[in-house]
């Protein structure tokens, strides 16, 4: 099949990249580069700005599946660039869907959602329809939030052949900074041993087992939101240590820090609905997955 991945210099990006690859299809993978410089397993590489509408000129229209994962992430950039984040996510996202729906071959359409999306949620495990509330609107952090809802506002009532894909914090060695894992890596390494919300947990998911499902997902269904992670909650305290642990350091003095205004105490999805799609799915431990990341890095 002739797939195109957009973000294919991302974390997801990569790997998505190497896993359709390595099933054989002809993979088309496109990316600004302008948070990694990560060549990812292609068969077409295009260095393309999607948020410039004359990028698409270059692209053919004959795409049987796009996994759309562009986007600029990180939770840094969503306090510090949010205009940026919210602008350049949903006119990118817009003309994405524009481009897709011109593609008459199209099977499917993959948009890399977020368990952003559901922040807040007082249900834990969180399931894949539940209603949105946002505190504090103005709160910087929901630059990338508020591009997500809109997304996938516009594919559930589009006439495109859609899957959404949440993803709830996954990990590797691609990750870029202002994700947990990679920022506790650099800065253990420069001698800081820093923790932000050390009281707070995350279902974190090692990104060959997340890619996998994602594809699982696209291939399987259609029109569904899937919420794509483990239902293992770590204590972020836990999380620093086990890094730490992974990298040598001892029982390090840590610098607890609150977590920052919006950060969510908790986050665990119910893959429920996963695990009917692929009953095989059995990822990783956190502990499992920061051995082969830190290996990797």
């Amino acid at each position: 099949m002739k797939v195109l991945v957009t973000g294919a210099s991302g974390l997801l990006g990569v790997e998505l990249c190497q896993q359709l690859s390595a099933a054989g299809h002809e993979v088309w993978a496109v990316d600004d580069q302008s948070r990694g410089k990560v060549m990812p397993q292609c068969n077409h590489w295009l260095r393309l700005d999607l948020s410039d509408r004359d990028s698409y000129t270059q692209l053919p229209r004959d795409f049987e599946y796009i996994y759309h994962y562009a986007a600029i992430n990180g939770t840094s950039n969503f306090y510090q660039r949010p205009l940026a984040v919210l602008g350049n996510n949903f006119s990118t996202d817009l003309l994405m869907f524009k481009f897709a729906a011109e593609n008459h071959s199209l099977v499917k359409l993959v948009y890399a959602g977020s368990s952003e999306v559901v922040v807040g949620d007082p249900v834990s495990p969180v399931p894949e329809v539940t209603d949105i509330s946002i505190e504090n609107i103005h709160n910087p952090r929901w630059s990338y939030r508020l591009a997500k809802i809109c997304a996938e506002n516009y594919l559930v009532n589009s006439e495109l052949p859609w899957v959404i894909i949440r993803h709830f914090n996954a990990y590797g060695s691609n990750s870029k900074a202002g994700h947990f894992v990679s920022d506790q890596i650099e800065k253990m390494r420069a001698g800081v041993f820093e923790i932000i919300g050390p009281e707070e947990t995350r279902s974190f998911c090692y990104v060959r087992d997340a890619m996998a499902a994602t594809i699982c997902c696209a291939e399987r269904t259609c029109r569904e939101v899937i919420n794509v992670g483990t239902d293992q909650e770590t204590l972020i305290m836990d999380a620093a240590n086990i890094i730490a642990a992974e990298l040598g350091f001892s029982d390090p003095a840590w610098v607890l820090v609150p977590g920052l205004p919006g950060s969510t105490p908790t986050r665990r999805p119910d893959i429920t609905r996963l695990r009917e799609i692929m009953p095989e799915f059995d990822p990783l431990s956190f502990a499992q997955g920061i051995q082969l990341t830190v290996a990797e890095y």
